[in-house]
Protein backbone atom coordinates (compact mmCIF):
# COMPACT_ATOMS: atom_id res chain seq x y z
CA UNK A 1 0.00 0.00 0.00
CA UNK A 2 2.85 2.21 1.10
CA UNK A 3 4.56 1.73 -2.52
CA UNK A 4 1.10 2.59 -4.39
CA UNK A 5 1.14 5.66 -2.23
CA UNK A 6 4.29 6.52 -3.39
CA UNK A 7 3.66 5.37 -6.84
CA UNK A 8 -0.10 7.89 -7.22
CA UNK A 9 2.37 10.89 -5.15
CA UNK A 10 5.15 10.62 -8.00
CA UNK A 11 3.04 10.45 -10.65
CA UNK A 12 0.93 13.35 -9.19
CA UNK A 13 4.21 15.20 -9.16
CA UNK A 14 5.23 14.50 -12.99
CA UNK A 15 2.27 16.36 -14.22
CA UNK A 16 2.86 19.71 -15.93
CA UNK A 17 1.01 22.25 -12.99
CA UNK A 18 2.15 25.40 -14.92
CA UNK A 19 1.81 26.44 -18.75
CA UNK A 20 1.01 29.84 -20.13
CA UNK A 21 1.58 31.83 -23.87
CA UNK A 22 2.64 35.07 -24.09
CA UNK A 23 2.47 37.05 -27.32
CA UNK A 24 3.63 39.99 -28.25
CA UNK A 25 3.38 41.88 -31.43
CA UNK A 26 6.62 40.89 -32.71
CA UNK A 27 6.86 37.05 -31.43
CA UNK A 28 5.41 34.23 -29.66
CA UNK A 29 6.96 32.71 -25.82
CA UNK A 30 5.43 29.74 -24.55
CA UNK A 31 6.42 28.41 -21.37
CA UNK A 32 5.81 25.34 -19.39
CA UNK A 33 6.80 23.96 -15.55
CA UNK A 34 7.20 20.72 -13.97
CA UNK A 35 8.72 19.32 -10.74
CA UNK A 36 10.95 16.65 -10.28
CA UNK A 37 11.97 15.41 -6.89
CA UNK A 38 15.25 15.15 -4.76
CA UNK A 39 16.07 13.91 -1.31
CA UNK A 40 16.39 16.27 1.54
CA UNK A 41 20.07 15.25 1.47
CA UNK A 42 20.93 16.52 -1.59
CA UNK A 43 18.98 20.24 -1.09
CA UNK A 44 21.27 23.35 -0.09
CA UNK A 45 20.54 25.61 1.95
CA UNK A 46 20.15 28.43 -0.46
CA UNK A 47 18.31 29.06 -3.84
CA UNK A 48 20.21 28.69 -6.97
CA UNK A 49 20.39 28.00 -10.68
CA UNK A 50 21.67 24.55 -10.99
CA UNK A 51 21.49 24.66 -14.84
CA UNK A 52 20.84 26.63 -17.58
CA UNK A 53 21.78 26.20 -21.76
CA UNK A 54 19.83 27.24 -24.82
CA UNK A 55 18.55 23.91 -26.64
CA UNK A 56 16.78 23.47 -30.37
CA UNK A 57 13.95 21.15 -27.57
CA UNK A 58 13.08 19.89 -24.99
CA UNK A 59 12.00 16.49 -23.85
CA UNK A 60 10.44 14.79 -20.76
CA UNK A 61 11.80 17.66 -19.24
CA UNK A 62 15.10 18.41 -20.33
CA UNK A 63 17.14 19.91 -22.81
CA UNK A 64 18.02 17.81 -26.05
CA UNK A 65 20.93 19.22 -26.73
CA UNK A 66 22.88 22.37 -25.81
CA UNK A 67 23.81 25.21 -28.44
CA UNK A 68 25.33 29.02 -28.35
CA UNK A 69 24.30 30.00 -31.31
CA UNK A 70 21.47 29.23 -34.05
CA UNK A 71 21.18 30.12 -37.77
CA UNK A 72 18.45 32.76 -38.95
CA UNK A 73 16.63 29.61 -40.73
CA UNK A 74 15.77 28.56 -37.66
CA UNK A 75 13.06 30.76 -35.80
CA UNK A 76 12.61 28.98 -32.44
CA UNK A 77 14.57 28.48 -29.61
CA UNK A 78 14.54 27.54 -25.94
CA UNK A 79 16.31 28.41 -22.64
CA UNK A 80 15.85 25.59 -20.03
CA UNK A 81 16.50 26.23 -16.23
CA UNK A 82 16.80 23.82 -13.41
CA UNK A 83 16.27 25.65 -10.04
CA UNK A 84 16.96 24.40 -6.66
CA UNK A 85 15.56 24.84 -3.38
CA UNK A 86 13.17 28.13 -4.76
CA UNK A 87 10.08 26.66 -3.44
CA UNK A 88 7.35 28.91 -2.84
CA UNK A 89 9.56 31.81 -5.15
CA UNK A 90 8.78 33.34 -8.36
CA UNK A 91 11.34 33.71 -10.92
CA UNK A 92 11.24 35.23 -14.68
CA UNK A 93 13.38 34.86 -17.53
CA UNK A 94 13.84 37.60 -18.98
CA UNK A 95 14.86 37.89 -22.85
CA UNK A 96 16.81 40.88 -24.38
CA UNK A 97 17.91 41.60 -27.88
CA UNK A 98 20.24 44.91 -28.71
CA UNK A 99 19.43 46.38 -25.21
CA UNK A 100 15.40 45.69 -25.24
CA UNK A 101 13.54 43.75 -23.22
CA UNK A 102 11.52 41.44 -25.77
CA UNK A 103 9.84 38.73 -23.31
CA UNK A 104 9.17 38.13 -19.68
CA UNK A 105 8.16 35.14 -19.03
CA UNK A 106 7.59 33.81 -15.17
CA UNK A 107 7.51 31.09 -13.11
CA UNK A 108 5.67 29.96 -9.89
CA UNK A 109 8.30 27.30 -8.50
CA UNK A 110 6.58 24.58 -7.15
CA UNK A 111 8.97 22.08 -5.25
CA UNK A 112 12.68 21.93 -4.29
CA UNK A 113 14.12 20.56 -8.01
CA UNK A 114 12.35 22.75 -10.60
CA UNK A 115 12.75 22.31 -14.27
CA UNK A 116 11.53 24.75 -16.56
CA UNK A 117 11.67 26.63 -19.97
CA UNK A 118 10.58 29.09 -22.24
CA UNK A 119 11.08 29.75 -25.89
CA UNK A 120 11.43 32.14 -27.95
CA UNK A 121 10.19 32.91 -32.07
CA UNK A 122 12.80 34.87 -33.36
CA UNK A 123 12.14 37.04 -36.48
CA UNK A 124 14.73 36.17 -39.42
CA UNK A 125 16.18 39.93 -39.12
CA UNK A 126 16.88 39.55 -35.48
CA UNK A 127 20.56 38.86 -35.94
CA UNK A 128 23.36 39.28 -33.29
CA UNK A 129 23.75 38.49 -29.40
CA UNK A 130 21.02 37.82 -27.60
CA UNK A 131 20.76 37.60 -23.81
CA UNK A 132 18.38 35.48 -21.32
CA UNK A 133 18.62 36.53 -17.33
CA UNK A 134 16.67 34.16 -14.87
CA UNK A 135 15.54 37.19 -12.32
CA UNK A 136 14.17 36.65 -8.87
CA UNK A 137 10.93 38.21 -7.47
CA UNK A 138 13.49 40.92 -5.73
CA UNK A 139 14.77 41.57 -9.13
CA UNK A 140 18.31 40.08 -8.80
CA UNK A 141 20.03 38.62 -11.53
CA UNK A 142 20.85 34.81 -10.65
CA UNK A 143 22.15 33.63 -13.98
CA UNK A 144 22.79 35.01 -17.70
CA UNK A 145 23.18 33.37 -20.55
CA UNK A 146 23.56 34.70 -24.31
CA UNK A 147 23.70 32.70 -27.82
CA UNK A 148 24.08 34.06 -31.06
CA UNK A 149 21.57 34.84 -33.70
CA UNK A 150 23.48 34.69 -37.35
CA UNK A 151 22.75 34.75 -40.69
CA UNK A 152 22.26 31.11 -42.22
CA UNK A 153 24.63 29.78 -44.67
CA UNK A 154 24.08 30.29 -48.39
CA UNK A 155 22.79 27.36 -50.37
CA UNK A 156 24.31 26.24 -53.46
CA UNK A 157 22.51 27.58 -56.50
CA UNK A 158 20.90 24.40 -58.09
CA UNK A 159 22.97 23.42 -61.68
CA UNK A 160 20.84 22.99 -65.03
CA UNK A 161 21.22 18.97 -64.61
CA UNK A 162 19.80 19.09 -61.02
CA UNK A 163 17.25 22.40 -62.43
CA UNK A 164 15.22 19.61 -64.29
CA UNK A 165 11.73 21.31 -63.32
CA UNK A 166 11.45 19.99 -59.52
CA UNK A 167 12.69 21.78 -56.54
CA UNK A 168 15.31 20.70 -54.46
CA UNK A 169 15.13 22.49 -51.42
CA UNK A 170 13.31 21.14 -48.61
CA UNK A 171 9.31 21.75 -47.49
CA UNK A 172 8.76 24.31 -45.30
CA UNK A 173 9.05 23.39 -40.95
CA UNK A 174 11.15 19.76 -42.76
CA UNK A 175 14.03 20.44 -40.26
CA UNK A 176 12.00 22.58 -37.76
CA UNK A 177 11.44 20.96 -34.16
CA UNK A 178 7.79 20.46 -33.43
CA UNK A 179 6.31 21.49 -29.56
Amino acid sequence: MKKLTLMLAGMLLALPVYAAEMTTTEATDTTTAAPATESATEQKSEGEVARASFTTAVSDREPVDSISSIANDKNKIYYFTELRNMTGKTIKHRWEYNGKVMAEVPFSIGGPRWRTFSSKTLDPIWQGEWKVSVIDESGNTLSVNTFTYKQAAAQPAATSSEAGGESTEPTAGGSTPSN
